[in-house]
């Protein structure tokens, strides 16, 4: 009986002890669905087309969202880090793969009642697409 009621201390004690992991700065701000218009340099050009973002936050506090594009094109931001008011993360293409990039890293800067967004397709250096997003809910 006293081993049991040592171990069940013990347990008591070092879950207390286990810190939840720190939550990034307030990114509640960023949750909710964006759209802009996207112009991306190609060869030289501009190509035009429509973002929509859709964004909530994972069980660390850190942006999660999932991207469609009038290209017809849908995909994911994961990977999340905040440096500066910059937030950096990995965007990856699952369906319409034929028709965008299928990795591309990405930048997220909040700048008041928008999102200013960047983004460098993996293997194309020359190749660069920027929007700037609106709340739509």
């Amino acid at each position: 009986m006293r081993l049991a009621k040592f171990a069940g201390c013990a347990f008591a004690a070092i879950a207390l002890s286990v810190a939840p992991p720190a939550l990034a700065q307030d990114t509640r701000p960023l949750v909710g669905l964006w759209v802009g218009d996207v112009a991306e340099t190609v060869d030289g050009g501009i190509s035009r087309y429509r973002m929509y973002v859709t964004i909530d936050i994972d069980r660390r506090g850190n942006p999660v969202a999932a991207i469609h594009y009038s290209l017809e094109c849908t995909g994911i931001w994961t990977g999340a880090q905040q440096r500066d008011r910059t937030w950096h993360f990995e965007e990856t293409i699952t369906s319409g793969r034929a028709n965008c990039a299928s990795h591309a890293d990405g930048e997220l800067v909040p700048e008041g009642e928008t999102l200013r967004v960047r983004l460098h397709p993996v293997g194309y250096p020359d190749q660069i697409a920027q929007a700037v997003l609106r709340r739509v809910q």
